[in-house]
Formats: C-alpha cells, sequence, structure tokens
C-alpha cells in the first residue's frame, strides 16, 4: 500500500527537479538561475518516457510510484539526477522511500508469517 504522503513530497520535488537540471553544470549565476525558474515554470511535460532527460525520468518515476513500486521509482531517480545538482537535493526523498519501501516489505512478511501458524 503507498504512502499518500510520498506521493505529494515527489510532486514538491519534481519543479526543483526541473529547475535545477536546466542549471549548467558549473551552476552559474543569479540570472541562469532566474531563466531556468521561468523555464521549468513554462516548460511542457513530455509523454514519452524512454529518454535522459529530466521528465522522462519524472515520468518513469510517476509510473513507479502509482503502480506502489517505490523502491524502483527511487532507482530511477537517483540514476536519472546522478552526477548533477540535483542529486543532493533528492536524497531525503530517496531515503524516506526506501525507509517506505523496507516496511512495507518487513510488514508483508509478518503478516505471511502470522497466516502460516495462524493455519497450525
Amino acid at each position: 500500500m503507498l504512502n499518500p504522503a510520498i506521493v505529494p513530497t515527489f510532486d514538491a520535488l519534481k519543479g526543483t527537479l526541473q529547475h535545477f537540471s536546466l542549471i549548467p553544470p558549473g551552476g552559474g549565476g543569479i540570472l541562469a538561475h532566474s531563466l531556468a525558474h521561468i523555464a521549468s515554470w513554462l516548460k511542457v511535460k513530455e509523454v514519452d518516457q524512454s529518454g535522459d532527460g529530466i521528465e522522462s525520468v519524472i515520468n518513469r518515476v510517476e509510473g513507479y510510484l502509482a503502480e506502489g513500486k517505490l523502491a524502483e521509482a527511487a532507482a530511477v531517480l537517483e540514476e536519472g539526477v546522478r552526477g548533477t545538482q540535483s542529486a543532493k537535493i533528492v536524497g531525503d526523498w530517496l531515503r524516506q522511500v526506501r525507509n517506505r519501501a523496507i516496511t512495507e516489505q518487513a510488514l508483508t512478511l509478518l503478516q505471511s508469517y502470522a497466516m502460516a501458524i495462524s493455519l497450525k
């Protein structure tokens, strides 16, 4: 079962990811940040998920989240932002999602164990 709090957190993170994907590798100055902010606000959502751009990464993450595949969503996002300024930003979200995935796996295991011992 997907925690509803994870999805809104990712929705809030998307804008920041789009913004930082438009910043040059050197960091850029205030003008670069201002233009990136405006461009990320105006950018049209891509439908194709096969590319390597941040929009494709975001689309794949959203798809995995919709399916409840938290570990896969975290892996795709981590790989998609590796080596960029966005990598620092997503750290907390990745940790939360992975912890949630571990918790859900443990809960499933405990439920299966409880079911097995109740049938004895």
